[in-house]
């Protein structure tokens, strides 16, 4: 039996998927394992995912610890209607990084 209708997976979703494992191993091994906004409605710790400082389909849009934020998804979505929010999120997280 054949297999039809089957989407192929393109090069950008492969270089997600593989970025993806990479940054999960990071995120752990930095010792974040909770979501980094805690906006209002943040479910702290349940169902997260990354958030990225530009969509995906932009072209400047990198899948690196500097580019992402652990994030809830309530959290995520307010990133994703807000672009200052968005900026300034990244702002911090950014000085954040040269605290450490």
């Amino acid at each position: 039996m054949k297999l039809k209708n089957i989407r192929k997976i393109s090069k950008k979703t492969l270089d997600w998927i593989t970025a993806r494992k990479s940054l999960l191993k990071l995120y752990e091994k930095k010792g974040i394992r909770v979501c980094e906004l805690g906006f209002k409605d943040c479910t702290f710790d349940y169902r997260l995912s990354f958030a990225h400082r530009f969509k995906r389909s932009d072209p400047r849009c990198r899948h690196t610890f500097r580019q992402t934020l652990k994030s809830c998804i309530p959290c995520h979505q307010k990133l994703e209607q807000d672009s200052d929010l968005t900026e300034k999120m990244y702002f911090i997280n950014f000085l954040a990084i040269f605290q450490d």
